[in-house]
């Protein structure tokens, strides 16, 4: 019987391939989403200006100062005042973008008072808060869009069957699951754009490719990292600048585009933004024992862990040397680049990426840079040898069932 489902699923075309994931992924995403209060500050801060550009035409919430006041700025939305006077998200543009055309089909909202997470007994801000639901949606059609074409980059390298097999595995035995589809988080849309920009490096489409790093640019800034690497990484194996110079127009484009907005809204040119400095001095100052740390609590950590509620990726680790000498030098790449960008992030930021979500986070769109060379490791090494294999298999079923009755059981 798996037999026969295996040739039947090698027997796709790309669009078939496409479709028999985004469909029940988005499905299943859509149906345990949170679609109302109380939704996560991050990422109700980006349904916020989603719903504000749809309806107003403005990411400015000026009739709404309280929410950059000292008490609420962090703690009912992570809203900041510019030097002009403006009410505005700290974060970039990206995932508002994203989620905002969703909000011209549902513009409704309520006027109630919103308590904050981080400070419960500060007093409430009374807003006008959306419908939660055209952000979640949004939410999860970008991460199963990301999925999706994360199997037609890799059926670019293995069959249609493995391809479907991995798409699945990385889009219910992962964050993309319990966070990135779960609420408009930063993580969907990058995800969705990292995707995209190597299906078009697979396809040779190298300047469509800088341009999908370029929203993904937009989305978090550092995955720019990424995009070089990718490039680099092409250009090195065919030993030819040509590809940076394509993919990193576009590339660049994103990053002018970021640091413009920045310059327009809060009155400098930056790439950090609302941010401020905070997560520069702390990438530039903190210890080598801290970072350390750091770097082994994204690992490990019982709570936020990345090999903790992903424990497949161990049994696939030691299938990386031989898998690194069999894979494109796009996938090289990229997969660099998706490590830098993690490491970056540790750098700047403590490993679990605050409360209030399940397991890990931060991890999310290395994970999607790294995903083909992870699924040459896992054919390679895994496939051939039984023990590993069911090693693997449960490390995954562990996984999925984590990501499946973990948020529930914890209430998140």
């Amino acid at each position: 019987m798996l037999t026969s489902l295996r040739e039947r699923a090698d027997q796709l075309n790309p669009r078939q391939l496409f479709l028999a994931v985004v469909i029940p992924l988005f499905c299943i995403y859509l149906a345990t989403a949170t679609r109302g209060l109380p939704y996560h500050i991050d990422a109700f801060t980006n349904a916020l200006t989603a719903w504000h550009l749809a309806t107003h035409g403005s990411i400015y919430l000026d009739e709404s100062p309280d929410l950059a006041d000292q008490q609420s700025s962090g703690n009912a939305a992570w809203f900041v005042t510019t030097t002009k006077g403006h009410v505005v998200s700290q974060y970039p543009p990206g995932a508002a973008l994203v989620a905002a055309p969703f909000y011209l089909v549902d513009r409704s909202s309520r006027r109630i008072p919103m308590y904050g997470s981080n400070d419960p007994d500060a007093p409430p801000v009374t807003i006008d808060v959306p419908s939660l639901v055209p952000a979640s949606t949004a939410a999860a059609v970008a991460t199963a869009l990301a999925m999706a074409l994360l199997a037609l980059v890799f059926v670019q390298l293995v069959p249609a069957s493995q391809a479907l097999a991995g798409a699945y595995v990385a889009g219910l035995g992962t964050g993309a699951w319990s966070v990135a589809s779960n609420a408009l988080w930063q993580h969907g849309p990058a995800m969705l754009w990292i995707a995209l920009a190597l299906y078009l490096i697979s396809r040779e489409h190298h300047i469509g490719a800088g341009l999908a790093f370029g929203l993904a640019i937009l989305t978090r800034p550092h995955i720019a990292l990424i995009a070089a690497a990718a490039g680099l990484g092409l250009a090195l194996g065919r030993r030819s600048m040509r590809p940076i110079f394509s993919i990193g127009a576009g590339s660049v484009l994103g990053l002018a585009a970021l640091v413009g907005y920045n310059w327009a809204v809060f009155g400098h040119p930056s790439i950090s933004g609302g941010y401020g400095s905070v997560f520069t001095e702390q990438a530039i100052h903190s210890s080598l024992s801290w970072y350390l740390g750091n770097v082994a609590g994204a690992l490990v950590d019982p709570g936020h862990g990345l090999l903790i509620w992903a424990p497949f990726l161990i049994i696939v680790l030691p299938g990386l040397a031989k898998a690194w000498k069999a894979a494109p030098a796009w996938v090289r790449g990229a997969a660099i680049g998706g490590l830098l960008y993690l490491l970056l992030q540790l750098k700047a930021n403590r490993f679990s990426g605050g409360g209030g979500h399940f397991a890990y986070r931060y991890p999310l769109e290395a994970l999607a840079a790294a995903g083909p060379l992870l699924l040459l490791a896992w054919r390679d090494w895994i496939t051939g040898a039984k023990m590993r294999r069911y090693l693997f298999n449960t490390g995954v079923a562990i996984a999925i069932i984590a990501q499946a009755v973990g948020p529930i059981i914890l209430g998140v």
